[in-house]
């Protein structure tokens, strides 16, 4: 982190996989503490002007002291695709097609499907907005 130039944007993912309790770390770069990490965060040599964006998929086994505020200022959660995002998706792929969006959207449920999947089926079926709108319920199965 010493070496990373200023006003840069910086992303650790998978950061739950980094560390087992506060168990130090070993990759084929470089040996790590928990507490080397924290300063590097916020210690006394960190600069300002950076981002940092940490993702995981397991917050609940991130150690507290990694998510206090000064380390983690905003915690975002991202869900599965709503009707709105999946609406707004088909029609990046199917423009003008508000009636078709509305169909595609509304044939499947709420936050059940992440927004990956939403796009695979659209490029799939990019060809065809009729075959696409009929083959959404295929994303289900």
């Amino acid at each position: 982190m010493n070496s990373v130039p200023p006003k840069s944007i910086i992303l650790i993912e998978d950061i739950d996989a980094i560390f087992v309790g506060r168990e130090v770390a070993t990759t084929n770069r470089c040996r790590i503490s928990f507490s080397g990490l924290l300063n590097a965060l916020d210690g006394v040599k960190t600069q300002d002007g950076r981002i940092l964006f940490m993702t995981t998929n397991h917050k609940d086994k991130l150690d507290p002291a990694l998510l206090r505020p000064g380390r983690a200022d905003k915690k975002i959660n991202l869900q599965n695709a709503s009707h709105t995002q999946m609406e707004k998706l088909f029609l990046k792929f199917f423009p003008d097609d508000q009636d078709n969006a509305t169909r595609f959207a509304t044939q499947l449920p709420d936050y059940k499907i992440s927004m990956a999947s939403v796009q695979e089926h659209l490029v799939k079926h990019s060809e065809s907005v009729k075959e696409c709108v009929k083959r959404t319920p295929d994303m289900l199965q």
